[in-house]
């Protein structure tokens, strides 16, 4: 996988707060950061602008204009980030942070971490929602909105309900399939709700806070979830067949590798199961500590290849929110769901 965070500046594009364990990139702030100082903490006080396009003809070297497409280019680099149709209009980053200050409310959220990905195409902040849930007296989970926002057109502004659980950082992303029947046209298809690039601030903001509403909805369901988790207990074959669905046994004619591969895997999520933050009273043996023990494997555990610790660390970042883990996770919650309601 190639270098992610946004280094053009000179400096690493992102901070975060008491460096969570799967992260550990850019700058590290104590406590958490209002909107105007994500900005400078993250390197994202620049903004875009959109530039006519022109194309050569390679014969006869005559110029002619793109009527129908804008450049999408940085500001501080000069760098074109992508090329939209003119309908586009960009959302810049002021705003985003700006826009998710006005739809937490009276400007409460507080940013935890936040950074550009892939020379500043892919923007992120995730911003905290006061509030908390427990699967026991010492199992935190903290609910959090997390906003993604593309410079390249590849995809709408994105709000993603999201949580971490505090004893060993895992996080997961909570599906809002109802969401993306709303959102906007290319939806994300479950995997958040999309904002449209609209001339009008305003608008977008009341489209959100439209939204933020089912984001709410969907983590009281997540409690709801969470609870349905904890009352069942995993039998051995319960476990065996959970992990094995997670990740399922490689085909008869897979290389020796992936097989070997395989077996270390389901063997670590077994040692997670019982391993101490999966032992808490009220966790212990439940379906929640089995989904625990994938999650804990999907966030910390699992390899990423990169040319030095940064760079595996931004590997790790960009899957754990945006790919092969999060995919690994969300299959792992829908199982533990399907076994939690299983008689």
């Amino acid at each position: 996988m190639a270098h992610e965070i946004d280094t053009t500046t000179g400096q690493a594009a992102v901070f975060t707060t008491v460096t969570p364990p799967w992260h550990g990139l850019g700058t590290v702030i104590e406590n958490a950061a209002t909107s105007r100082e994500a900005i400078a903490l993250a390197c994202l006080h620049w903004t875009v602008e959109q530039w006519p396009i022109e194309t050569v003809d390679p014969n006869t070297q005559v110029r002619y204009t793109a009527d129908r497409h804008v450049a999408n280019v940085r500001t501080d680099t000069n760098a074109v980030l992508g090329v939209v149709g003119k309908q586009y209009h960009p959302f810049q980053n002021r705003d985003a942070f700006e826009f998710m200050d006005s739809i937490v409310g009276d400007k409460l959220a507080m940013f935890e971490t936040a950074g550009a990905l892939r020379d500043g195409r892919i923007v992120w902040m995730l911003a905290r929602i006061p509030r908390e849930y427990r699967a026991g007296s010492d199992d935190v989970i903290k609910p959090y909105v997390l906003l993604v926002n593309s410079h390249d057109g590849s995809s709408a502004l994105r709000m993603i309900a999201t949580t971490v659980r505090v004893v060993c950082m895992n996080t997961l992303h909570l599906a809002l399939s109802r969401a993306a029947h709303t959102s906007s046209k290319g939806g994300s298809k479950g995997e958040g709700i999309s904002i449209r690039h609209r001339p009008n601030l305003e608008e977008r903001v009341r489209e959100a806070r439209e939204k933020l509403g089912i984001v709410a909805a969907r983590f009281d369901q997540f409690d709801e979830e969470l609870h349905r988790m904890l009352d069942r207990q995993m039998r051995s074959l319960d476990l065996r067949d959970y992990f094995h669905a997670v990740l399922p046994t490689p085909a008869d004619d897979a290389t020796e590798r992936k097989k070997r591969t395989h077996r270390d895997t389901i063997r670590q999520f077994h040692e997670n199961f019982e391993n101490e933050s999966n032992s808490l009273a009220g966790v212990r043996g439940s379906v929640w500590a089995a989904y625990n023990a994938v999650s804990e494997w999907a966030d910390h555990q699992r390899r990423f290849r990169g040319k030095g610790e940064q760079q595996r660390a931004e590997n790790r970042l960009n899957s754990t929110w945006f790919g092969s883990s999060h995919q690994i996770k969300q299959r792992a919650y829908t199982s533990a769901m399907a076994v939690a309601n299983s008689n």
